[in-house]
Formats: C-alpha cells, sequence, structure tokens
C-alpha cells in the first residue's frame, strides 16, 4: 500500500512536498524509511539484494567492527541491519545532505552501534570539492576527484572537509575490523592509502567499487587503478571480481588486475587477505 502509493506520488512529481516516514520490510525485518523529499526514496525498494548474502556470509567468517567509506543514504548500514542489529558500524560521509538524512534513518530506527562521521577519507587532510552530475542534494555519483567523470557535466559544487584515517584510529582500538567497504566515486585510491596500515593490521574483507576505464584513452582512472592494484598486492591481498544477478552471487572470480572494460555490472569486488582467501572460495551460495 505504501509502496503503491508512493511510486505513484513519484510519478506525479509530489515527493517534494513529503516530509514523512514509511514502514518497509527487508530481510524479514521492520524498518522505518524517512522520505523526506525526494531523499530516502530509493531506500524504500531494496536494490542490490545480493550484497545482504554476501555480508552474511563475511561476517561470519570474521568478527570486528563494520566500516563504510561512502555512506550516501544508508543503503549499506540498512542491509547489515537486516542481517545484524548489534554490530558496531562506523561510516563516513562528506555530503552534509546525507549525514543529516541517514543520522535520521538512525535515530527513527533506533540502531543499535551505529556512528556517522560527518566527514571523507583521503590520505591527507584538507578540504576537498565534491562534484555533483546530477540535481538534487544526496547524488551517490558526486566524486572529489578532478576530471574524473570526463564527459559528464559539473551541476554543482560544494566544499566538504576531508581527512586522513589517523584520526580515527582511536575509535577502533582494541577491536578488530571484519569489513571495510569502500564505495567513493573515484576517490578509492586515497582512501587505500589512508588505510594501507590497518588493511596490514587488521586484515579486513575489502568490498569495493571501481568504476569502468571504457578503453585505454582514459589515463586517469588506468593509472589510478595501477596504484590500487599494487596498493592491495603490497598488503597481501587478492582481487575477486562479483559475479551475481540482482539476487545473489554466483561466483568470484580471481583477477591479476582490474582491467580495461566498459560494463557496469563488473564492477564489483571482493579483496581479501591471502590467509582469509580460501575461506572465503569455500563459500556456497546457492546453499
Amino acid at each position: 500500500m505504501y509502496i503503491f502509493l508512493l511510486k505513484l506520488l513519484n510519478k506525479l512529481d509530489l515527493l517534494k512536498y513529503l516530509n514523512i516516514s514509511i514502514p518497509t520490510v527487508f530481510n524479514g525485518v521492520n524498518f522505518k524509511v524517512p522520505i523526506l523529499g525526494k531523499t530516502g526514496y530509493s531506500n524504500a525498494f531494496m536494490t542490490e539484494i545480493w550484497m545482504s548474502g554476501l555480508l552474511k556470509n563475511l561476517l561470519s567468517l570474521k568478527e570486528g567492527v563494520f566500516i563504510d567509506v561512502g555512506v550516501n543514504i544508508g543503503q549499506t548500514l540498512l542491509k547489515l541491519r537486516s542481517i545484524d542489529s548489534e554490530k558496531e558500524y562506523f561510516g563516513f560521509e562528506p555530503n552534509p545532505s546525507c549525514v543529516q538524512y541517514t543520522e535520521r534513518l538512525i535515530n527513527q530506527n533506533k540502531f543499535k552501534h551505529s556512528s556517522i562521521f560527518p566527514f571523507g577519507i583521503s590520505n591527507k587532510s584538507e578540504i576537498g570539492v565534491l562534484n555533483f552530475f546530477h540535481q538534487g542534494d544526496t547524488d551517490s555519483t558526486a566524486s572529489i576527484i578532478p576530471n574524473f567523470r570526463l564527459n559528464q557535466k559539473i551541476v554543482k559544487k560544494q566544499y566538504v572537509p576531508l581527512y586522513d584515517i589517523s584520526y580515527f584510529e582511536k575509535f577502533i582500538e582494541g577491536k578488530s575490523v571484519s569489513i571495510l567497504k569502500i564505495d567513493v566515486e573515484g576517490a578509492e585510491l586515497e582512501v587505500l592509502a589512508s588505510f594501507s596500515s590497518l588493511l596490514e593490521i587488521y586484515k579486513p574483507f575489502l568490498l569495493i567499487e571501481i568504476l569502468p576505464a571504457y578503453d585505454d584513452s582514459n589515463k586517469i582512472r588506468i593509472d589510478r587503478q595501477n596504484e590500487i592494484k599494487n596498493i592491495l598486492h603490497d598488503s597481501d591481498y587478492s582481487i575477486l571480481r562479483i559475479s551475481k544477478s540482482k539476487l545473489r552471487i554466483d561466483k568470484f572470480i580471481p583477477l591479476d588486475d582490474f582491467g580495461i572494460h566498459s560494463d557496469l555490472a563488473l564492477c564489483d569486488y571482493v579483496c581479501v587477505h591471502k590467509s582469509y582467501l580460501k575461506s572465503l572460495l569455500s563459500i556456497n551460495f546457492s546453499a
């Protein structure tokens, strides 16, 4: 009923007048999803369902906190809370509109152990420029990397704080890290460079999106991919592409590097320290 009305209001372009929360169910768990104008609409519909199964399996293999770099409006947090209500979660997000929304999501659902840090992660602390490519305050394609989307027009810019991970280390002192998820629209290199020492210490599973280079003329993306590969290899991490459908993972495909391709369906990877590789490859997603 609520979903039908939400779709109808969206079709009629009336979402911009809303400031409500609607009930919804993910993986059999009840949630309240804030709808603030058009912000939050996508959270009412579970996408990338395959990730829930992946998180469940990874969390069964390794204990520790969950670190989410690139929170946006809490899509990953919802998936995590649909399978684990207690796992300690630390999210990083430089966009203040996304932070405000996700804090409301946390408060309305009374999520435990869920903390949002209102800044981005980089290999140095500075004021960055977040480039938006779509209208709206929570554009999930916004990037802090200059010229990352060469053929797309920047519709607006926003100054945001960026910090290296040293400011955060005290919050995980004495703990382990189970999963590090990075979805930062091109800034993966800076995030990994900042986290490199923590990869060595905690050996978390790394969930990362690397957008395509498309062809060999895109030197910026290819060079950055190669630097990411070198950081991972230096930390004894293997690269596995996630082969999946909308609902489930089919298999992991071991790779030597990220390669050059143009398929957005091939952009999701799990990278794993050699000490966990055998356990990861033994997961049976058809069970």
